[in-house]
């Protein structure tokens, strides 16, 4: 699980539905969220007048409020975070892995928890062959 420490305190943050809507909500929509994560221009390049402005580190402080509260609440912790509290937690230095951490959580959100599952025991080879020409001719 992705974290963040703050203060000495490690801050679990998740990102699920509830959270994609809230950043939505608050913050921007998601198609430029990633952007203005890592303080890039729509275009994704870097752009100085971007990186570690009021727009970026106001963006970069609601998303680990928002995943960091659902992160506490979810351990059964009070979601106490504010942004504030949040940005002056932060030294300049550290925005990049503050940056890293929220995109970490971002990625193991957005990664699916299904995978294909694998026949127990013996396969029958002619029955797996029969079912799949079955569903090319569905």
């Amino acid at each position: 699980m992705a974290e963040i420490k703050l203060r000495g305190r490690t801050i679990p943050l998740i990102y699920t539905v509830c959270e994609m809507k809230q950043a939505q909500d608050e913050i921007c929509r998601m198609e430029k969220l990633q952007y203005l994560l890592f303080g890039q221009n729509d275009e994704g390049k870097y752009d100085e007048k971007i990186y570690g402005s009021p727009e970026h580190l106001d963006a970069l402080a609601k998303l680990i409020r928002i995943m960091g509260n659902a992160g506490l609440e979810e351990a059964g912790e009070k979601p106490d975070l504010t942004d504030k509290k949040i940005m002056r937690a932060i030294r300049p230095a550290e925005l990049l892995g503050a940056i890293q951490a929220c995109s970490a959580a971002l990625a193991e959100g957005m990664a699916s928890e299904y995978k294909e599952e694998e026949p127990e025991g013996p396969v029958d080879v002619t029955l797996e062959d029969m079912k799949k020409k079955k569903e090319k001719e569905d």
